[in-house]
């Protein structure tokens, strides 16, 4: 019960009048409030299998956008309640910005790369809008409400040559499950800029000496393990695309996914590891011993 009563204190105190002048939350609060989030969106994900899918496999794809929606909820409420977007990379919000923009372009106009059952009709597509607004509302924290916590001076990975190539290569390796050379470029190119996304908030992350904030840490958890989903679902769906006569472009979606979860496989290791042994989170644990020692130095 005190659990509960921490987390409504939380949200009573980040949703509250005036709350931007109030300090800042205790850490008890935050996981609290973190920890009602999950049992939330266990809830959420109950009724949508019970009541908005056909309970067939392909609902996995709806799973995975549900645990995105989760990963960027706990790093509002990270954001909200500490008033600090330290440890958040500005860079790969852009690029989820750019990757919701062409995934829901072909998701909402288009029905060939959606969830087969109900849950592809409305559900699907409104977890990636409210991920897509969330993602707008830290980005304006991050450069407007507490743009003086940014870490500017480590956020410092260049995303505009990647998109380019992005492009281009959705032009030419795409799935035509759309029946639209257009709509399929769209979705492809959306895959091509969701493998890349993550990569500057994990070069954020190195360059600050491999310590992970915690609620950050439940943040890309939470990508990866969405990531995944996404990864069982195209690897049960590669057979139909080979039989649709995609077999390069079905390839080419299952390696994406694959690239996605071995970027942040060592981000992984080291969550796993400080989750178990209750400890700091730390990626490359070697360099972060270095720069303490020099520190004393």
């Amino acid at each position: 019960m005190a659990v509960i009563a921490d987390g409504i204190e939380l949200f009573l105190h980040i949703f509250s009048s005036g709350s931007s002048g109030k300090a800042m939350c205790e850490q008890q609060l935050i996981n609290a409030g973190i920890g009602i989030c999950y049992v939330v969106f266990a809830f959420v994900w109950l009724v949508v299998w019970t009541k908005f899918t056909d309970k067939q496999f392909s609902c996995v794809l709806t799973a995975s956008a549900c645990v995105q929606l989760l990963g960027f909820l706990t790093l509002t409420i990270k954001v909200r309640a500490t008033k600090s977007v330290a440890g958040i990379s500005s860079k790969t919000l852009e690029m989820y910005c750019l990757f919701f923009v062409t995934r829901l372009a072909a998701t909402t106009m288009r029905s060939g790369y959606i969830p087969v059952d109900r849950s592809g009709r409305c559900a699907y597509q409104m977890m990636d809008v409210c991920s897509f607004f969330l993602v707008l509302q830290l980005l304006w924290c991050i450069h407007k409400h507490h743009k003086h916590t940014y870490q500017a001076e480590v956020d410092t990975m260049p995303i505009m040559p990647m998109i380019p190539p992005c492009v281009i290569l959705a032009y030419f390796i795409h799935a035509d499950l759309n029946r639209s050379t257009f709509f399929d470029s769209i979705w492809a190119c959306s895959t091509n800029i969701d493998t890349l996304a993550m990569l500057p908030q994990l070069w954020m992350m190195s360059k600050v000496g491999g310590q992970v904030e915690g609620n950050t840490a439940h943040f890309v958890a939470a990508m990866c393990v969405s990531r995944g989903l996404a990864l069982l679902f195209w690897l049960t769906a590669y057979k139909d695309l080979v039989a649709s006569g995609s077999t390069l472009a079905g390839s080419y979606i299952v390696l994406a996914n694959v690239i996605q979860l071995l970027l942040a496989a060592d981000f992984l290791y080291y969550y796993i590891k400080a989750t178990v042994s209750g400890g700091k989170m730390q990626i490359g644990e070697r360099n972060a011993v270095a720069q303490a020692h020099q520190q004393e130095i």
